[in-house]
Order: C-alpha cells, then sequence, then structure tokens
C-alpha cells in the first residue's frame, strides 16, 4: 500500500469522525436551548462547518468554530428556523385534518416543495452575502428548486440511508443522523455553489481573453 492510500483512507476516516462529532455538537446545543430556542443556530454552526471544510477546503478547529457560528448570527438563523417550522406545522396539520383526497394531494406536493425549498437555506446563509431573510429563503429556493435534479438525488440519498440505518444498524443514526443529513446537503450545495461561482482561474483566464480582444480590435 503506498504513502498516497493511506493518506487517502486516513482522510475518509477523520471525515466519518468529524460528520460524528458535528452530529454529536449539534445535539448538545440543541438539547441545551430546548430545542426551539437553538436549532436553528446550531444548524446552522453544523452547515457553515460544512460549507468551510466542502467548499473553501478548510479544516478549522471543530469545537471553537462550531461556538463561533452558533453566535454568529443567532437571531437570523433563529427565526428562519420558527418560519420553517411554522410552514411544516400549517402543511402537516392540514394533512391529518383534511378529509378530501385532492386537498391531501395538494398538501402532499406543497410539503415535497418547501422541504426542497428550504433544503439549502443554511448553505445559503453560510456560504453567501446575502443579509436579510428574504434574500437567504429566496436564495436558498433558488437552489433547491433551480437545480431539482441534485435535490432529488440528495433527498433519496438521504431517505433511503435513513431506512437502511433503521433496519440494519439503528445505533448509526444515533451516531451520525443529523450530522449525514447536514454532510448530504452541503456536499450538493457545493456542488450548485460551485457552478454558479466561476473559479477564480477561469475568470482570470476570461480576463486575459477579452484584453486580447481588445487588443487586437485596438490594433485594427
Amino acid at each position: 500500500m503506498t504513502i498516497e492510500k493511506i493518506n487517502n483512507i486516513n482522510d475518509i476516516m477523520i471525515g466519518i469522525l468529524t460528520v460524528a462529532y458535528l452530529n454529536l455538537l449539534w445535539f448538545v446545543f440543541t438539547i441545551a436551548g430546548f430545542g426551539l430556542f437553538t436549532i436553528g443556530p446550531a444548524t446552522y454552526a453544523m452547515m457553515k462547518y460544512y460549507d468551510r471544510w466542502l467548499r473553501l477546503k478548510e479544516k478549522p478547529k471543530i469545537t471553537k468554530s462550531f461556538w463561533t457560528y452558533f453566535k454568529e448570527r443567532y437571531l437570523q438563523s433563529l427565526f428562519i428556523s420558527w418560519i420553517v417550522l411554522a410552514l411544516f406545522t400549517i402543511i402537516t396539520v392540514n394533512l391529518f385534518s383534511l378529509t378530501q383526497w385532492y386537498y391531501q394531494v395538494a398538501n402532499v406536493l406543497v410539503f415535497v416543495i418547501l422541504i426542497f425549498a428550504f433544503s439549502h437555506v443554511y448553505t445559503v446563509m453560510a456560504a453567501t452575502k446575502f443579509a436579510t431573510i428574504k434574500e437567504i429563503i429566496r436564495g436558498s429556493a433558488m437552489l433547491g428548486l433551480g437545480y431539482l435534479h441534485y435535490s432529488i438525488i440528495a433527498w433519496t440519498i438521504i431517505v433511503a440511508s435513513y431506512f437502511l440505518f433503521f433496519k440494519y444498524s439503528p445505533a448509526l443514526l444515533f451516531l451520525f443522523g443529523v450530522g449525514f443529513y447536514g454532510f448530504v446537503l452541503a456536499f450538493f450545495g457545493k456542488t450548485i455553489l460551485l457552478e454558479f461561482t466561476p473559479r477564480e482561474e477561469d475568470a482570470f483566464e476570461k480576463d486575459e481573453e477579452d484584453e486580447m480582444e481588445n487588443s487586437s480590435v485596438t490594433a485594427h
């Protein structure tokens, strides 16, 4: 086995442990605030760490970074979690209270649309310069619904994995539950954002091409 393969295995193991530890931190911080007052900030902290790790290729200290991100945009991430909770509560109540099948189908469709629309809300909050809640939600909807194929693949992976965890090894749900969910959404969020944002070298090459074209025009 070569050094490169050993390093790759080491990176994979560190990655698995990172997901498990982020999952643990998410649970600790969420339970500390009885869920309602900390689930949003804890989710934002987790997704911001994933963004720096997966998209920016950084590896900051996990505990210290998580605590910093948790406090960073506390009120904004809290209000977003309340908006999401309120919307899904309304849809869920409608599903169980309405008896007409067409209303139930309509609510299921709205439920699925909301899942896709809010999938990347904390990734957008962590990775972009959007300042207001309206901008963040609009950006999340654009990523989740505008790149629908990625959303479908991401949620298929999440649902299928949770089913396998529950059936064959429930302990994995405890070890990786929310951390795995965040990792999958962060991975596809990174993929979308990289397609959305040109690489610096691409932008540099484009500037050079524009300069050459301008020089050519001037010469003629």
